[in-house]
C-alpha cells in the first residue's frame, strides 16, 4: 500500500509542472491574442474615423480614447504618456489615404510606473502573463 502512495506521489510531481506549462501557455496565448484584437480594431477606428473626417488628429483621439477604455491605460490620453510608456499612436492622412501605426512596447519606464502605481506590489494581469509578449506593432492603412 505504500507503494502505491508513492508512486502515485511521484506520477503527480512528473505530470504537474508539465501540466501547469500547457495552462500558462494556453492562457498567455489567449491574452496576447485578445491584446492584438484590441489594437487592430483600434486601429480600424482611427482610420475609419479620420476618413470621414478632414483631419487625422480625431482619428487619433478616437482611437485613444478607444484604448483607454478597452485596456484600461490611462497611458493612450496624451502624447506625454504614451512616449513615457512606451506606447505609439500615429495617424496621417494624404488625401483620401489613412495610415496609422499603434505599438505597445513594454520597456523599463512601464515596469516601473506599474509598479509605482500597484503600491510596490508586482501586478502584471492574471498570473503575470502580461510579460510574456513585450511588443505588439499594427500598421494599417485605408484608402487609395
Amino acid at each position: 500500500m505504500l507503494d502505491a502512495q508513492g508512486s502515485a506521489l511521484l506520477e503527480l510531481c512528473l505530470v504537474l509542472p508539465l501540466l501547469f506549462a500547457l495552462i500558462w501557455g494556453t492562457l498567455a496565448l489567449a491574452l496576447y491574442a485578445i491584446e492584438s484584437q484590441i489594437l487592430n480594431f483600434s486601429a480600424f477606428v482611427a482610420a475609419r474615423t479620420a476618413l470621414l473626417d478632414s483631419q487625422a488628429e480625431v482619428g487619433e483621439k478616437a482611437a485613444a480614447k478607444f484604448l483607454t477604455t478597452a485596456c484600461l491605460e490611462l497611458g493612450w490620453r496624451s502624447p506625454t504618456l504614451r512616449k513615457l510608456s512606451g506606447l505609439t499612436l500615429s495617424v496621417s492622412k494624404v488625401r483620401n489615404r489613412v495610415e496609422v501605426e499603434i505599438a505597445r512596447e513594454r520597456g523599463r519606464a512601464m515596469k516601473l510606473l506599474g509598479w509605482l502605481f500597484s503600491g510596490g506590489q508586482r501586478h502584471q494581469g492574471a498570473l503575470g502573463l502580461g510579460s510574456s509578449f513585450q511588443t505588439q506593432r499594427i500598421q494599417y492603412a485605408v484608402g487609395r
